[in-house]
């Protein structure tokens, strides 16, 4: 695919990208959820800081937290799949709405809070790059709060020709793209949000300060993935070991013969 440069879908490049570039998010947000942009009066990035020194830190969170017209948007980027992925999301709209509340205040004064995830790994088995989810009555489709979104696009997803693209689809591409060449088609759709984010791109990939941070960040989760690996094929060994151990005790229950034994477990 050509020169290759940063992607915005490494976290810490999505953070700098968007928190640094309100007018950018602004349009990313108008486009992603449908919502024209003359209705998005003040974006507030209520965590703007990228912290050096935690970079390198395996567990450390990139995502943005908004306050977007009075509701609160959570965005994170999710690059490899987790077994319990949709119950951490889960977990992080109900500190959002729940942590907005001091003891004795009403429920009155409580905000719509959003989710917004978007992953570099299939996540539904539909088709759609889109799942949108709230607060619903299974039997009779009735909503019991508009206060609750959760939001997943899929990367992956998006597929087809890129001039027939609607608006978000360009958006996730644009997030997903690493060539010059990706880029240059990008920057011919004329969206002005997406061109000014090549250009934030091109400035990052640019920049010796920010290529540090970001080899830093790859450093961690390339780590925290071969970790991860190998407590997988840790857990694999001792549970292969467990499950000779076990059919060795039931050929000696049957009186076979130690040697045989170890012939065929060995």
């Amino acid at each position: 695919m050509g020169e290759k440069f940063i992607s915005a879908k490494l976290d810490i490049v999505f953070k700098k990208l968007f928190a640094e570039n309100t007018d950018i998010l602004k349009e990313f947000l108008s486009d992603i959820l449908d919502i024209p942009i003359e209705k998005i009066k003040g974006i507030t990035v209520l965590n703007p800081d990228i912290l050096p020194e935690s970079v390198g830190e395996k567990s450390y969170r990139l995502d943005l937290l908004l306050d977007v017209d009075g509701q609160f948007i959570n965005i994170e980027i999710q690059v490899r799949s987790e077994k319990y992925f949709g119950d951490r999301i889960l977990l992080y709209w109900s500190k959002m709405y729940s942590n907005q509340l001091d003891k004795g205040e009403t429920y009155k004064k409580l905000r719509p809070c959003m989710v917004i995830t978007i992953v570099d790994f299939n996540l539904f088995d539909h088709e759609d790059y889109h799942s949108e989810f709230g607060v619903w009555d299974a039997l009779h489709n009735n909503k019991l709060s508009d206060k609750m979104s959760i939001h997943f696009f899929e990367l992956n997803k998006i597929t087809g020709d890129i001039e027939k693209s609607k608006r978000k689809e360009l958006w996730l591409r644009f997030i997903k793209a690493d060539s010059k060449e990706e880029f240059d088609m990008l920057e011919r759709t004329n969206v002005t949000g997406i061109q000014k984010g090549i250009q934030a791109v091109y400035k990052m990939s640019a920049d010796e300060r920010t290529r540090e941070l970001i080899r830093m960040r790859e450093k961690a989760l390339h780590d925290e993935a071969s970790l991860i690996e190998e407590a997988r094929e840790e857990g694999m060994e001792k549970g292969e070991a467990k499950k000779a151990a076990e059919i060795a005790e039931k050929m000696r229950a049957d009186g076979v013969p130690e040697e045989i034994i170890k012939k065929y477990l060995s």
